[in-house]
């Protein structure tokens, strides 16, 4: 009889151990989180395509204020001296003007009156700074340059404009022709134009 009870009793454990289970529904996990999965790949997409951020930054980017001491004194000023930043800034602005006078081929008298604006900046900084480190500056020596060959282009430019009524252009002995003119042109604009690179990169 004890045997027979102890077969029931375990029977009956058996089935409820292995038969029965839980007999109500699951939540639905996926849609109650779903809003976190929504957030999180809102949070992975960038808000602006890499073209938009470069129009953005390219309308927000200002030019240098070159023309405002103030900038020159509190903004670029570095390693270099004050004064001679600002000295070198005035340089910078006038050959913008003669780069553009050569791109818009300007009148002899323009293009005479910038070069002698330029070189007369120029010899300012060869004898002001010629003792001092400022000399040993990859820009002092650049400005020298770009003045000498401002002033032989210059001087080239109006000795041809005085020869025109003596020797004829296509004259053997003419050697102020428009064609060699025009290469001395294009050396100096390309001079003018390393040099701006040089010195603009001082900041």
């Amino acid at each position: 009889m004890k045997k027979l009870l102890s077969i029931i009793i375990l029977i009956f454990t058996v089935l409820i151990t292995t038969g029965a289970g839980y007999m109500g529904t699951l939540p639905d996990i996926e849609s109650e989180f779903s809003y976190l999965r929504k957030q999180s790949s809102e949070k992975a997409m960038a808000p602006f395509t890499i073209e938009e951020l470069d129009k953005q930054n390219e309308s927000e980017l200002k030019q240098i204020p070159r023309d405002n001491e103030k900038y020159i004194d509190i903004i670029i000023k570095k390693d270099k001296t004050t004064q001679y930043l600002k000295d070198v800034n005035s340089v910078i602005l006038i050959l913008e003007k003669l780069r553009k006078c050569l791109n818009t081929n300007q009148d002899i008298q323009k293009f005479n009156a910038i070069v002698s604006n330029l070189i007369d900046n120029v010899e300012y900084i060869r004898i002001e700074y010629k003792d001092k480190p400022e000399s040993n500056y990859l820009s002092y020596s650049r400005l020298i340059y770009v003045s000498q060959e401002a002033r032989e282009a210059a001087n080239f430019r109006t000795q041809g404009l005085n020869m025109q009524q003596y020797i004829p252009y296509t004259s053997e002995k003419n050697i102020y022709t428009k064609e060699n003119l025009d290469k001395k042109l294009e050396a100096l604009l390309n001079n003018v134009n390393e040099t701006l690179f040089i010195l603009k990169n001082l900041d």
